[in-house]
């Protein structure tokens, strides 16, 4: 009996390792391969059919008015001295720019100064031996054939000491129109000379892009002083001429 349950186990046991070999067997360890999904990316062939150049436009311009700034100092022993005579020659100064002709919205006080006036002494050092006032007009929409006669005229009234004078143009909006046509006049010239040596041609514009402007020569106030009833113009004043830039980046479709 006993030999009958050991001969089972064994046949058993058999079993189980040939059935273990016959599934070893079946296994694999090859990985299966998975075809890849291509995407084509489009390639966008009208950038490569386009032109982009930068170009300037430049007229020049001989400016028609003025700004001018100048000072009213006045020094006294105390402050208040000071500033009351200092006081009454800038009203002076403004009274005659108003005879002159210039409107009160063109007058404009841009500065004010209050310093002591010092002396050394080998005993006490620095003394306070009085005091500066410093008014400072700016004067504006001044026409040019008369900015050399109202310095002149506002030194007599009481001025002594001119610190700027700057120039612009009442025209300067026509004059950077015209520089613009220039600037893309410029441009097509360019363009062209470009696409030609790549062996194609201008079809159209695609894209104008302005570049910097500069504003400091550009005129907007209308207050222009009145004329002078004062024929003589001491001062000369004399503007030269100035360059009214424009810039463009155009960009252009070829073929």
């Amino acid at each position: 009996m006993k030999n009958i349950k050991k001969s089972t186990l064994c046949i058993g046991i058999t079993a189980l390792i040939l059935s273990s070999a016959l599934l070893t067997g079946c296994q694999t360890n090859e990985i299966p391969a998975i075809s890849p999904q291509t995407q084509s990316i489009p390639s966008d062939s009208s950038a490569s059919n386009t032109i982009t150049v930068s170009a300037s436009g430049k007229v020049t311009a001989i400016p028609d008015m003025a700004e001018i700034t100048f000072s009213i100092t006045t020094e006294e022993k105390d402050v208040k001295s000071a500033q009351d005579k200092n006081s009454r020659e800038a009203r002076q100064v403004i009274d005659k720019l108003k005879e002159l002709g210039v409107d009160e919205k063109s007058i404009k006080t841009s500065n004010y100064d209050i310093y002591p006036q010092y002396d050394y002494d080998e005993e006490v050092g620095n003394r306070i031996v009085g005091y500066t006032v410093d008014t400072t007009l700016t004067v504006s929409d001044l026409k040019i054939e008369d900015a050399g006669n109202v310095i002149s005229r506002c030194v007599e009234a009481g001025i002594n000491s001119m610190n700027n004078i700057t120039y612009s143009c009442s025209s300067y909006d026509d004059a950077y129109n015209e520089a613009l046509k220039e600037a893309v006049a410029n441009a097509d010239i360019k363009a062209r000379a470009l696409a030609e040596a790549s062996g194609k041609k201008i079809i159209e514009i695609k894209n104008i892009t302005e570049g910097y402007q500069d504003y400091s020569l550009q005129y907007r106030s209308q207050s222009v002083m009145k004329n002078s009833p004062e024929a003589a113009s001491d001062a000369v004043i004399m503007p030269g001429e100035s360059d009214i830039e424009a810039n463009v980046t155009v960009t252009y479709s070829i073929g």
